[in-house]
């Protein structure tokens, strides 16, 4: 066979492309996806190497330790460390991958050290001899059960590591899979050539080694022509794990692929469940307590939602929902990202009790009352009354007392309207020491005797002021009914307003009934 001539060349010359590739890998094994690739280069250059140091020798001797020096790259250091090229490539992180490669590289240090030393006990060779084919010569070997066992473990790492790539190819989005399958198809030449060159019955020195040169040359093109192919470029590590926000994904069976430290905790809270790991659990337990974004998501439609963890006031998180595919379908998995919107919640809850409650009394401030009451007796109708409360001699208070005494009066006296017309009307601070509520009477007489018995009540009440004082509060009301629908708020308000002077200037510590209120012309037209 004439091409034979050169095999000792192309031997040479894979090992020159495969250490060209280590070191151009090197300069970039801090990166995504690229830590242990110059490794597996370096150790297939090794391959090529020893091979040809196999063939060019003429001594026995020569060619079997050159075989030995063969045998713990070949064999068991390029798959693991196939596995941990691809291992990395395609997990979120490589924490703790270190570590259990030295574990596994344990049985490979075990191996050499027998290899190395067969002539002495055999436990791994139980025949070595010279084979000439097609004009080459090296050494032909028949390995014991032990050797064999040793290849198996060998080659579960690089079985393990096509595993590990085509689930998460398949998981991934269409685009991956298009420019990632030359590196799965290559990867998978090695492992196969264990079970197919015995049934072809190749058996020319070396011709393994070749079987690994389409792998890292796929992997070269493949991380390093076009760092966009990476699964997971850039977001590993620093930026996927120390986002703020949570990040899952999810396969097109709903169940979680991937999620970081964020996203842990929170599906934790929301879930009431705290698992070793959501990483392969289903994302539906999540789904069925939020129905709208069930919908969205069993739809593949992408969405904003706000969600509140079970059990906990306050607590509130968004839920964006986006297509890890172009082209949406039920076949495809999501990406969920999860906000934390407490805070701005609790901002949102603040400025707006600082807009419309009155920081004092707790009561709505004035400008909130009358836009209630508006929208009230629009939508309520006939019906409505509207009290006017004044603390009497309030002036007195604050003059005898101090302001301090004065605010507790007012304080006394929201919280008695609070106790009485939490449920029936709308309470706000619309003056000084002027009080409004409004709520709905079946008559004018109802309202008043209402009214009365407010009043009545306030006039037995003590109040009791820091140091040690007690005052008793009266209060004058001033009341306006109507069951006329087409009456506005601001002539209710009038009626109600005018009746409080009357009540203030004829004695206090009453009430007075306003006249009803008009209804203007104008308004009606």
């Amino acid at each position: 066979m004439p091409w034979m001539q050169g095999y000792p060349f192309y031997l040479v010359m894979g090992s020159v492309l495969s250490l060209y590739m280590g070191i151009g890998s090197y300069k970039h094994r801090h990166t995504p996806g690229r830590c242990y690739l110059w490794i597996l280069m370096l150790l297939v250059s090794m391959i090529f190497a020893a091979t040809a140091g196999e063939i060019l020798p003429g001594s026995f001797e020569a060619k079997l330790w050159w075989k030995n020096v063969q045998q713990g790259p070949l064999f068991f250091l390029s798959a693991i460390f196939t596995y941990a090229v691809i291992k990395e490539y395609v997990s979120r992180s490589s924490e703790g991958l270190s570590k259990r490669l030295i574990y596994f590289c344990i049985p490979v240090a075990v191996d050499v050290l027998l290899i190395f030393t067969d002539s002495y006990h055999h436990l791994m060779r139980s025949e070595v001899g010279l084979a000439t084919v097609a004009g080459v010569t090296g050494i032909a070997l028949k390995p014991t059960v032990l050797s064999m066992i040793f290849i198996a473990y060998d080659q579960l790492f690089g079985l393990y590591a096509v595993y590990l790539l085509a689930i998460s190819l398949l998981n991934g989005p269409k685009y991956y899979f298009r420019h990632n399958a030359l590196l799965l198809f290559s990867l998978l030449v090695p492992v196969l050539s264990v079970f197919l060159l015995p049934l072809l019955q190749i058996t020319i020195t070396g011709f393994t080694a070749f079987t690994y040169l389409p792998p890292i040359v796929a992997a070269y093109l493949t991380l390093f022509r076009d760092p966009r192919l990476s699964l997971y470029p850039l977001a590993k590590n620093k930026i996927f794990e120390n986002m703020k926000d949570g990040i899952v994904l999810t396969d097109r069976y709903d169940y979680i692929m991937d999620v970081n430290e964020a996203a842990d905790a929170m599906l934790s809270e929301l879930l009431e469940e705290k698992p070793e790991t959501w990483m392969g659990a289903s994302i539906q337990p999540l789904l069925r307590q939020h129905g709208q974004l069930s919908a969205c998501y069993a739809e593949r439609r992408e969405g904003q939602f706000e969600i509140e963890p079970p059990g906990r006031s306050g607590s509130c998180y968004g839920v964006a929902l986006i297509a890890i595919e172009q082209v949406r379908a039920k076949g495809t998995g999501m990406l969920l990202v999860f906000s934390d919107l407490s805070e701005k919640k609790r901002v949102e809850r603040e400025l707006l009790h600082q807009a419309t409650v009155d920081d004092l009394t707790g009561l709505y401030n004035r400008r909130h009352f009358m836009r209630l009451v508006q929208n009230y007796s629009a939508q309520m109708g006939a019906g409505m009354a509207l009290l006017l409360f004044d603390i009497d001699d309030f002036k007195l208070i604050n003059d005898t007392y101090g302001h301090m005494a004065g605010d507790q009066a007012l304080v006394d006296l929201s919280g008695k309207i609070m106790q009485v017309y939490h449920n029936q009307g709308i309470a706000g601070r619309v003056g000084g020491e002027e009080f409004a509520v409004c709520f709905f009477a079946g008559s004018e007489a109802e309202a008043l005797e209402e009214a009365e018995s407010f009043r009545t009540a306030m006039s037995e009440h003590i109040v009791e002021l820091d140091g040690g004082h007690h005052i008793q509060l009266t209060v004058s009301i001033g009341i306006a009914f109507t069951d006329q629908a087409d009456v506005t708020f601001e002539d209710l308000y009038r009626e109600a307003d005018e009746a409080l002077y009357l009540s203030k200037a004829t004695g206090k510590n009453r009430v007075t009934l306003g006249r009803e209120p008009l209804v203007r012309q104008a308004a009606k037209g």
